[in-house]
């Protein structure tokens, strides 16, 4: 069966030319692309490129390929608007998040507040968020920036802090804090997805090897056992300990700090007082 993901992949390369740079910005190693390909490659039972020395280029079927997958994904994107529009009842409240982190107290709120309503949530870049607030997919988001429209009403909400969880006996333990440009090791591991985090991290550390894992626990036992770096915040070190053998230490460049903000329509605003008003009293 063909996979979504798959048809993203391929897209990737069609866009960016290569298996390196579409691994890069899939922000997956480039042998794990290259399996997915060849995957989508045997379940369709044709090459989809003329490959090379050094060298791959999408062939006839590749390029049929990318049309519909193009298709397919655009459907898709139509299909969860649609359905996301439409499922919004009474009981339903839909929020997006540029990072993952803000949600989670965000939840425990409507959850302690609202608890008739089942919130439904999706980690997206500050566009996509703003514009599909305005098309009244999204009731609420939850931007790095505060937005100045008098059609919606902003309020600050949480302040996120990077710092890196750090083997005791790494050399940068001694350090009491620690720059992006201090980091020089060959290889770090990285949580995924991360939203607005993963531009950031790329941004400051161009040349770094990450190992992505999208697994929680498998992601704490490689950290745990390997002593690989890895980055905690003020988020996550409220909810789960430092390993035993690890050091959490603040990123000191003005980029490792991000204050969010929560934004709604101000016909929502009043359906929801009781939450932000909660914001001065618990943050």
């Amino acid at each position: 069966m063909i996979e979504l993901e798959q048809l993203k992949q391929l897209i990737a390369f069609a866009t960016y030319g290569t298996l390196s740079k579409a691994a890069e910005e899939l922000y997956i190693s480039q042998p794990a692309l290259s399996r997915s390909i060849q995957k989508l490659e045997k379940t369709l039972g044709v090459e989809l490129f003329d490959r090379k020395k050094n060298k791959m280029e999408l062939n006839g079927n590749g390029k049929t390929v990318i049309q519909y997958a193009e298709k397919i994904l655009n459907l898709v994107d139509e299909m969860e608007e649609k359905v996301n529009k439409n499922n919004q009842v009474q009981n339903n409240f839909s929020i997006g998040s540029c990072a993952p982190a803000p949600l989670w107290d965000m939840i425990s709120l409507f959850a302690k507040f609202y608890p008739e309503k089942y919130i439904l949530h999706k980690i997206e870049n500050n566009l996509q968020l703003f514009e599909k607030l305005k098309n009244d997919i999204y009731q609420m988001i939850i931007l790095s920036e505060p937005i100045d429209n008098s059609e919606f009403f902003c309020i600050k909400y949480k302040t996120e802090q990077l710092f890196l969880s750090v083997p005791l006996s790494h050399p940068l333990a001694k350090k009491k804090e620690i720059h992006f440009s201090d980091i020089t090791d060959d290889r770090m591991l990285l949580f995924n997805p991360i939203g607005i985090w993963k531009d950031v991290v790329l941004e400051k550390m161009p040349n770094m090897n990450f190992l992505i894992q999208s697994d929680r626990i498998i992601y704490q036992e490689l950290a745990e056992m390997q002593n690989l770096l890895h980055f905690r915040s003020n988020f996550t070190l409220e909810r789960e300990d430092n390993f035993k053998n690890n050091i959490s230490i603040p990123i000191a460049d003005k980029e490792a700090k991000m204050t969010f903000y929560c934004v709604c329509k101000k016909n929502i605003k009043n359906e929801i007082e009781k939450l932000f008003d909660s914001f001065s009293k618990n943050f």
